[in-house]
């Protein structure tokens, strides 16, 4: 019998991102803005991530994360925590770019992209199922849909989408991806 563990990373980041929410009246503090960070108030860098627009994103949010974060923890905390650090620090290399014109961002949806590929390759490496591969695609064609329309196929929230957020997701799950191989076939 497999004994599986609590996946209390997963649950602590949901909690977190609830608490936020209905805990912090005035959200534009945390919120992400390349401007305040250039201006020294760097926790919004991280703080931007788990702040959600409303409560449909929130919701959203939370059950990507549950999702995925659980998958990945089950499989490793190490891996869970690899996954979501890339996501952020390549969702927040985008937003810090001077072509990306936002006043603020928020949500964890960008870096769920990175979790989302890492969660896919390792079951794809477990299963070697075609339908894995059909999901990554699926995925992936969602990801560039929302780029070309500029909108979600999925939810509406209160402030337009950033769909880049979502490439650069998609980019740092491919580098843990990558790192995860290296680092596999080194031990072998």
């Amino acid at each position: 019998m497999i004994k599986q563990r609590l996946p209390v990373l997963t649950i602590g980041l949901l909690i977190t991102m609830v608490g936020l929410h209905w805990l912090v009246m005035d959200k534009t503090p945390l919120y992400f803005s390349a401007t305040e960070i250039w201006n020294g108030e760097t926790w919004r860098i991280i703080s931007g991530h788990f702040m959600h627009a409303d409560l449909q994103h929130l919701l959203w949010n939370c059950l990507g994360l549950a999702v995925l974060g659980t998958l990945l923890e089950h499989h490793s905390r190490a891996i869970l925590l690899t996954a979501l650090v890339a996501g952020i620090i390549f969702v927040t290399a985008l937003l810090l770019t001077p072509f990306v014109q936002l006043d603020y961002y928020c949500g964890l949806s960008g870096v769920l992209n990175t979790l989302l590929l890492v969660a896919l390759w390792l079951e794809w490496k477990s299963t070697r199922s075609g339908l894995i591969i059909l999901r990554a695609c699926g995925s992936i064609a969602k990801v560039l849909i929302e780029v070309s329309q500029g909108a979600s196929i999925v939810t509406h929230i209160s402030w337009p989408p950033y769909a880049w957020s979502h490439v650069a997701g998609l980019i740092g799950g491919l580098l843990v991806i990558g790192t995860l191989t290296v680092t596999k076939s080194k031990v072998a």
